[in-house]
Order: C-alpha cells, then sequence, then structure tokens
C-alpha cells in the first residue's frame, strides 16, 4: 500500500473523510459547537446526520408601537350627581293625587352654579323636587331666529319635565314650540304643544352637567345628550328637527321630536291647548315583536286621548302602575311594554 501522501486526493476529501470515519471529527467539523441531544435507553452506536436539516430560527418582524398604543385608554367619565334633580331614583309612590293643586314654584340656583347647569327646577312648599326645564332661544340650527323679549321677539322650544308628587302615574315631557304669525305677533294660542310618555316609568326624570353637556335621564333608563349652552339635542335616544317657521298656524308642524328608544312611548299633540284633552294619541314601540317585519300597525296604534287620561280635575294618566298599562296595550294595540325575564326593562344603562 502507497503512503497517503503519494496519492493524488486533495486536502478537502481527506478532511472530509475523517468528518465521516471519526466521532471527534464530526464534532471537529461542526462551525459552531452544539450541545448534545438528549439520550435515552443505551446509546448503541453514531447515528447518522445524512439529510438531517438544523432548524433555523425566524425572526418576525415587529412595527413599533405607536404613541396612540402606548398611551391608556382614558377611564369612563364619572359624572358627580350633586343636586337634587340630578339624583337617579325610582318613584316614590304610583298615584298622584286627582286635585289640582297649585303649590309648586319655579327656582334657579346660584348665579355660578346657573352658569354650569343652565335649567330651572319645580319645587314645591314641602322641598320636593318635581320637575325641570330649559329652552332653546335660537341662534342655532334647530332654531335660527334668536329671542329677544325687549323687541317682543319669543322665539322659543321649551322642554318640560313634570313628575308631580313623584309619583310614577303622571311622569311626562312637553315639548313646545313657539313662532309667530304673519303679523308677527306671538299668541298663546298658537304655541305647538307634544306630551310624551315613555315606558316603562322606572325612574324619575334626572338632569346632570358636564361641561360642555347635559344629561337627561328618561323614566326608562335611557339618556339624552344636551348642548349646554344651546339646549339643542346632540345624542341619546331623542332625535329633533329644526323648529317649523311656517306663519300660518294651521299648516305649521308640531315640535319635530323622534324617539329612538327601545321603550314605549305615547304622544300627543295640540295648538294652544292641553294635548291630553280631546285630542288622538299615538302610542309607538321601540320594541316590536319578532314576527312584525317592519309593519307599521304592528309597531304603533292610536287611541282616544280620553282613554289614557282624565278629562277633568288634573288630568291625571289613567294608568298609574306599568302593570295596568301593559294590559292595556295588549288589549288595544298590537304590543305590549318590553320585558326582560317577566319583568319590565329595556336594559338600558344608567349614567
Amino acid at each position: 500500500m502507497q503512503p497517503l501522501l503519494g496519492n493524488r486526493v486533495r486536502p478537502a476529501t481527506i478532511a472530509l473523510t475523517l468528518c465521516v470515519l471519526t466521532p471527534w471529527g464530526l464534532a471537529a467539523c461542526r462551525s459552531t459547537p452544539v450541545s448534545a441531544p438528549p439520550i435515552s435507553g443505551a446509546q448503541s452506536g453514531i447515528q447518522k446526520t445524512e439529510g438531517a436539516k438544523a432548524e433555523v430560527p425566524t425572526e418576525v418582524a415587529k412595527l413599533p408601537e405607536t404613541d396612540a398604543l402606548k398611551a391608556p385608554k382614558p377611564p369612563k367619565e364619572t359624572i358627580a350627581r350633586l343636586l337634587p334633580e340630578s339624583q337617579i331614583g325610582a318613584p316614590g309612590k304610583n298615584l298622584a293625587s286627582r286635585r289640582v293643586e297649585y303649590n309648586t314654584i319655579i327656582s334657579a340656583r346660584s348665579s355660578e352654579a346657573l352658569r354650569k347647569a343652565a335649567w330651572q327646577y319645580r319645587i314645591t312648599h314641602r322641598g320636593e323636587i318635581v320637575g325641570f326645564e330649559f329652552s332653546n332661544h335660537g341662534g342655532n340650527p334647530i332654531l335660527t331666529p334668536r329671542r329677544d323679549a325687549v323687541k317682543n321677539q319669543f322665539f322659543t322650544r321649551d322642554f318640560q319635565f313634570r313628575f308631580d308628587e313623584r309619583a310614577r302615574q303622571d311622569i311626562h315631557l312637553m315639548v313646545s314650540d313657539w313662532v309667530p304669525s304673519r303679523d308677527r305677533v306671538f299668541r298663546l294660542s298658537e304655541i305647538m304643544n307634544s306630551l310624551m310618555l315613555f315606558f316603562p316609568r322606572m325612574y324619575l326624570p334626572a338632569i346632570v352637567n358636564s361641561g360642555t353637556r347635559n344629561f337627561v335621564t328618561l323614566p326608562t333608563g335611557e339618556e339624552i345628550e344636551f348642548d349646554a349652552d344651546t339646549h339643542e339635542i346632540r345624542s341619546g335616544v331623542l332625535r329633533e328637527t329644526s323648529v317649523d317657521l311656517n306663519p300660518d298656524r294651521q299648516a305649521r308642524r308640531f315640535p319635530g321630536i323622534e324617539y329612538l328608544g327601545k321603550g314605549v312611548m305615547v304622544r300627543a299633540n295640540a295648538r294652544g291647548t292641553d294635548p291630553r284633552i280631546g285630542t288622538t294619541a299615538t302610542i309607538t314601540t321601540g320594541t316590536p315583536r319578532d314576527d312584525c317585519g317592519g309593519e307599521t300597525n304592528c309597531q304603533q296604534c292610536q287611541v282616544p286621548a280620553r282613554e289614557l287620561w282624565d278629562q277633568t280635575g288634573a288630568v291625571r294618566f289613567r294608568f298609574a302602575t306599568d302593570d295596568e298599562f301593559d294590559r292595556y296595550l295588549l288589549a288595544h294595540c298590537a304590543f305590549g311594554l318590553p320585558k326582560i325575564n317577566s319583568q319590565f326593562s329595556i336594559a338600558a344603562p344608567v349614567r
């Protein structure tokens, strides 16, 4: 046998042969040290390495975090309810007296508080809050002309929330638009009145200020957001259109207020008089039956106002409890009050 150095074998071939034949050669031929694999049982020999592919870790490119991602989410707004008319609570009783009592006055807060909470509240001689109200006096898209009492210009959209004796029976909202006739005279007989009730009646209405916004809680627990300065509706379960300035009293439309909530609304309209007397009321549900299919007749019905309100005395709503009114709706309309787990509710959040 000739010496190994005498063969014309390239150095690379010799090195490869050593790597294959000897276990120490295998370790010496790796470019980087590799930890030994775990051993299970008796080692019976040298494992083959041909065809084995080393796993190469894959790097995933990460986008740099932006300031928006890094910034913490703002906490949910908490509104302090310090004024009596801002407190959310259930009615104190069901029935209100049928007597006509003139035992309330309209009052306002101190000048500093009034600047932040521009509404008036109705209070009894016993110190009970039984309502609150505010007005849009114009100069905005809802009511373009401005009120100017000095010039006898009384352009107004009024919102009056009432809950006499803090009872469930007569909780309502009156919205009134006041514009002049052709002779530019403002007459009480031409005020466009719309009276609304909302069901189920779980809470007394409440109002609270938060900066540039006023929030009103309806009896259903649903909310309406008003502009604290102009008293335009900004958002919530009521939507409004602009005041109709038509000088023709007969052609003028009633306040453009639409209910978008999930409860039931009763509405009656009248020009210059009480909408509860001698009119026709429209009852609309925001939670129609599953088989309604969008038909109007299963979401709305009309009934004589005399079936809903006393026509003399204090003109109270005839149904002091929601159970009574639910039975009436089922008998006269194609729907009842919304329920959750057999209880009258619409699962509305209360701020």
